[in-house]
């Protein structure tokens, strides 16, 4: 599991960073940074793929320690 989602967090980090066209210069604070992101469709959609992308890690790692608990019954012969 460890090794699927180190694999997947790089390949995702040495893909190179396609920036959309337009003007960057209003973004001077947070305010203006928020707006941008909310305010396009392009970072609307990457939002939401990060927040996907987040539960289902934080979901895989819960269910790969709750089986990890889960000790064997050890049988009587």
């Amino acid at each position: 599991m460890k090794q699927l989602l180190m694999t997947s967090i790089l390949a995702l980090a040495s893909t190179s960073a396609f920036a959309h066209p337009g003007a960057h210069d209003h973004l001077a604070g947070w305010q203006g940074a928020g707006e941008h992101l909310l305010g396009s469709p392009f970072h609307q959609l990457l939002l939401v793929v990060a927040v996907s992308g987040l539960v289902l890690a934080v979901s895989l790692v819960r269910k790969s320690k709750k089986t990890t608990r889960k000790q064997p019954l050890k049988r009587r012969s």
